[in-house]
């Protein structure tokens, strides 16, 4: 199954007052990347028609650097289940998964309507 990842950094302007990241700012990272590999996999524009459960284990941080790890884990006839997994590092912590959740795409052709997808 199809993969992608990328690293963010967490500045202040994704946080709130108190220094903890949006939540709105992490599912926007979840979603990025979760289309990545929907797309990778599908071979063709995907749409997000579904952000399951979103559990936040551990606060992030500003200064945090978030790796964002999604995995296609189910294909349909025109949609995909996406994995997707948010680890955080500082330099005074340990590597830790802060963020999981399940998104649905759905693949669309070129006038939005749902399309098979072919592997």
């Amino acid at each position: 199954m199809s993969q992608a990842r990328t690293l963010e950094l967490v500045f202040p302007e994704h946080a709130n007052p108190g220094g903890n990241a949006f939540g709105g700012f992490v599912l926007g990272l979840m979603d990025k990347v979760g289309s990545y590999a929907a797309i990778r996999h599908a071979r063709k524009r995907c749409v997000t028609v579904r952000v399951g459960e979103v559990v936040f284990e551990v606060p992030i941080k500003v200064g945090d650097l978030l790796e964002v790890e999604a995995r296609v884990v189910r294909v349909g006839r025109t949609s995909l289940t996406v994995e997707v997994e948010v680890y955080r590092e500082n330099l005074r912590e340990p590597k830790l998964l802060a963020t999981k959740g399940n998104l649905t795409y759905v693949a669309v052709d070129e006038h939005g309507r749902p399309t098979p997808v072919d592997g």
